[in-house]
């Protein structure tokens, strides 16, 4: 037996008694069909002798590896590590591997990372970024369009998550968009809440140069006035994308009105769950009771805030569905690539 970190493919289909094209078939899962008892023999003799593929080798001669690339903005937020557990499940549904990397919600950290993950020959890659407006794949001569065109060029199938205000996909051939429907699901929310009870509002808009945050808004915006109401331009307060910058952002509110200078609105709406968290802590710590003295709704429904007291009125997206149709959108296996929200209140907005 050969000494286990010199195992070839040639020593296996040696131990196996074929040759060595039908032990690669029989390993990689190649079209060409293998007799059933070869494949047993050679898989038997790969476990006794310990075999482990060449992974680079088999990108070389295929042209991919069995990856897929997931890129996303920030792992530790709850809304992309949803959609990562869907991509990570469709992944190895399909027998594919997961690469996971981060652009750390840095726009021009994009393509540095797009051009590693092109090393890696993946044969699919899915994209769940934040996206600023105006810097969509759609710049044509944008160093992250050049990347993404150089991995469809390499054959890789390309996923991207996109906001229905956005369209980021539709200018860079053979990516594959699928679109969230943030300014219908707000608007929708934003009715909702006014059959309610409510009749004024904020909102808590995070960075307004974020596309997801910008839809969200106007979503919302155009919901109210669909009722009659508008939003004050003071009233819509941009911070931080996170659960500190809703905390930061209500507590400018809050702040206004126990000076005088402003009335605290019956509903305050934050574009993300994560921000509504920050909110409802904000106004319990000035001793105000959040869905009484003053509602709180928020968008995703992150699974992991489910137990936040009170519950919080959201737009429902299926996170992780969403990281599974990113995955089969990527293999060319899914067509329709649009997600709808679902509007769910709760005691955050009962009044």
């Amino acid at each position: 037996m050969p000494e286990r970190g010199a195992v070839t493919l040639a020593d296996v289909a040696r131990l196996a008694g074929v040759s060595l094209a039908t032990a690669s078939r029989a390993l990689n899962g190649s079209t060409r069909k293998v007799r059933p008892e070869s494949v047993d023999r050679v898989q038997a003799a790969a476990l006794e002798l310990r075999y482990t593929a060449n992974v680079q080798a088999q990108a070389v001669a295929r042209g991919t590896t069995t990856t897929l690339a997931l890129v996303v903005g920030d792992i530790a937020d709850p809304y992309f590590a949803a959609i990562a557990a869907g991509a990570i499940r469709a992944a190895d549904d399909a027998g594919l591997v997961v690469t996971i990397t981060s652009t750390g919600g840095d726009p021009a950290r994009e393509a540095a990372v797009l051009g590693v993950v092109a090393g890696l020959r993946p044969r699919a890659v899915v994209l769940a970024v934040s996206r600023r407006l105006g810097a969509g794949l759609t710049s044509g001569g944008s160093d992250s369009a050049a990347a993404v065109g150089a991995l469809v060029a390499a054959g890789a199938g390309v996923s991207a998550l996109v906001s229905d205000l956005d369209g980021a996909a539709a200018g860079v051939p053979g990516v594959h968009g699928v679109v969230i429907r943030n300014l219908s699901g707000a608007a929708a929310l934003a009715g909702a809440l006014v059959e309610q009870g409510h009749d004024s509002f904020a909102v808590l808009s995070g960075d307004p140069d974020l596309v997801t945050a910008h839809a969200r808004v106007e979503g919302f915006v155009a919901g109210l006035a669909a009722h009659g109401i508008r939003v004050p331009d003071d009233s819509v307060v941009p911070s931080a994308f996170t659960r500190d910058g809703g905390y930061q952002a209500m507590v400018t509110l809050l702040d206004r009105a126990a000076a005088g200078s402003w009335v605290l609105p019956r509903c305050v709406f934050a574009v993300t769950d994560l921000m509504a968290v920050g909110a409802v802590a904000a106004i319990r710590e000035r001793g105000l009771v959040p869905g009484v003295d003053v509602g709180v709704a928020g968008f995703d429904d992150v699974q992991m805030l489910a137990d936040v007291v009170p519950a919080l009125s959201t737009v429902r997206l299926p996170l992780e569905e969403i990281g599974e149709r990113a995955v089969r959108r990527a293999l060319g296996l899914e067509a329709d690539g649009a997600i709808d929200g679902e509007v769910v209140l709760r005691a955050s907005t009962a009044r």
